[in-house]
């Protein structure tokens, strides 16, 4: 059987008041304004990235960026600012630093554009809300790079920075082409710059099935704390009035977060067992480290397919934080995976009772559903699933789009096919790099009799991976069909030889562990 995963606002908004007290905190539209007002994009033919606009002086403006957006100075690289209007950039007007990944880039403009406000970082503790602004790169279902801003949480403010000065880790989706961009507190502060993604960055095979990719869930940012420090290296001059204060920290002992920090590098680097070793350090300075326990459980489920350390992980993540839904949701899906189906489903029901409005946790009772052969329980689950997920996002998130390639299979098996092919097809538009989405979308088309379109899209699916046995089951259907006896025979022992890789629903990531 197989398995497979899952910010013109006003400038006086969120002013520090004159003794220092704290900004205040901005709603998410606010934020939201004020992000849009100071992000750009940072574009060449092969790439793109983003940017934030820091300081004015005359007619020249100052963006902080990653410095690996901006890398490859033999490309030309234009900066569109939120007026829609582009600006050539010179290599001659780009600095980067080479210990940390931050740089600065320099456009010349008669209009007048606002300067984001920076912010410490210091207080931006777990579990406190940010947003990260961008321009995501262009995909099949959005044919052009659109600003992009999320939500999320900060999961770790780490104390020993990684290489790169990464020592921010927070939970927002994030995609590819947002590098660069600002991360903002609630007061409408740019706190950070978003360097790794995790849909950039952490994409590995599973060692339990070649179809299951992993994703972690956790983003990474370098303090504007990190960039101060660094401002005179990279020709930055605040005119001797700095817009934050930094003081250089004295290195401490290590603390739970910085071991944490270091497993989800390793974790994003593919290095599981690495990462484990990091994650117990993590609990044994802190043992009611509910995300570092959820962490190691998926580390532990990716690694030599260890379901019951998984499970074990996710019970002390409950018992580290008794209402926290997407644990319950985590252990739904291990216990689903152990073939524990009906144990899973009250679970997961418990998961959805105390994360109503989570999307994830509905997709994982509409799995189990699914796998319980359910299909009213299923569809009316990945229903829900798909509407919180869609109400919630700006625009539709890549990494969702297993919501609909299960609603796809529950509807099959209802019987109502053309439905059933619409979602396959919304699937393959939103991911179209997932071979599960289009080897679904194949069967639906040879279950639809459109058996020449059915066969492409199985052949890019087993293209991308040749071990999907229902791509070669339904080849087989298409290929008798058409007279081509020899060709369906061959595909009939493939998929015989491949039947332990057979879906019976899609969670192709387990980046919902750490929402």
């Amino acid at each position: 059987m197989s398995r497979y995963w899952w910010w013109i606002g006003s400038v006086a908004i969120g002013l520090n008041c004159l003794f220092g007290q704290s900004a205040m905190a901005l709603s998410a539209v606010e934020v939201g304004k004020i992000a849009k007002s100071v992000t750009v994009s940072i574009d060449s033919e092969n790439s793109v990235g983003s940017g934030v606009v820091i300081k004015k002086e005359g007619n020249t403006y100052t963006v902080l960026t990653a410095a690996h957006v901006v890398r490859n100075r033999q490309q030309e690289f234009k900066i569109t600012t939120p007026d829609g209007k582009n600006y050539p950039l010179v290599a001659t007007n780009i600095k980067a630093t080479t210990d940390v990944d931050l740089a600065v880039v320099k456009f010349t403009s008669t209009a007048n554009y606002p300067i984001a406000r920076l912010g410490k970082v210091e207080a931006a503790s777990e579990g406190s809300v940010v947003y990260v602004a961008g321009f995501p790169l262009a995909t099949t279902a959005i044919n052009n790079s659109i600003y992009n801003f999320t939500e999320g949480k900060v999961t770790a403010n780490a104390n020993r920075p990684l290489t790169g000065g990464y020592s921010l880790v927070y939970s927002n989706n994030t995609l590819p082409g947002m590098s660069g961009g600002p991360v903002f507190n609630d007061a409408g502060e740019t706190i950070a710059i978003h360097g790794k993604g995790d849909v950039q960055e952490s994409i590995q095979t599973s060692k339990i099935n070649e179809n299951i990719r992993v994703k972690t869930g956790f983003n990474l940012g370098i303090p504007i704390d990190t960039f101060m420090q660094l401002a005179g290296k990279l020709g930055v001059d605040f005119g001797g009035k700095p817009p934050i204060i930094v003081a250089i920290k004295t290195p401490k002992a290590p603390q739970a977060v910085d071991f944490f920090l270091i497993g989800v590098d390793r974790f994003n680097r593919g290095n599981l067992g690495s990462s484990i070793d990091a994650m117990n350090e993590a609990i044994k300075l802190n043992p009611k480290y509910t995300k570092a326990y959820l962490a190691r459980a998926a580390a532990n489920f990716m690694f030599d397919r260890r379901i019951g350390a998984a499970l074990s992980d996710a019970d002390l993540a409950i018992k580290s934080d008794p209402k926290l839904g997407i644990a319950y949701a985590a252990k739904c899906f291990f216990l689903s995976e152990f073939g524990k189906q009906g144990e899973a489903l009250g679970v997961c029901d418990r998961a959805v009772e105390l994360a109503p409005k989570n999307a994830m946790a509905y997709n994982v009772r509409g799995l189990v559903a699914l796998r319980l052969k359910n299909y009213a329980v299923a569809t009316a689950n990945l229903d829900r699933a798909i509407s919180l997920q869609e109400r919630s996002a700006n625009e539709i998130d890549p990494t969702f789009y297993y919501a609909y390639n299960n609603l796809a299979i529950a509807r099959s098996a209802q019987g109502n096919i053309l439905e059933a092919l619409n979602l396959a097809r919304k699937a393959v538009q939103i991911a179209p790099q997932s071979a599960g989405a289009r080897s679904l979308l194949g069967q639906m088309l040879v279950i639809n009799r459109q058996y020449p379109q059915g066969l492409m899209e199985l052949n890019r699916a087993l293209g991308t991976n040749p071990k999907l046995a229902p791509a070669y089951r339904a080849r087989a259907v298409a290929n008798r069909a058409l007279g081509k006896l020899p060709q369906a025979q061959l595909d009939e022992r493939l998929a015989s030889q491949f039947a332990m890789s057979t879906p019976d629903g899609l969670i192709d990531d387990i980046s919902f562990l750490n929402q």
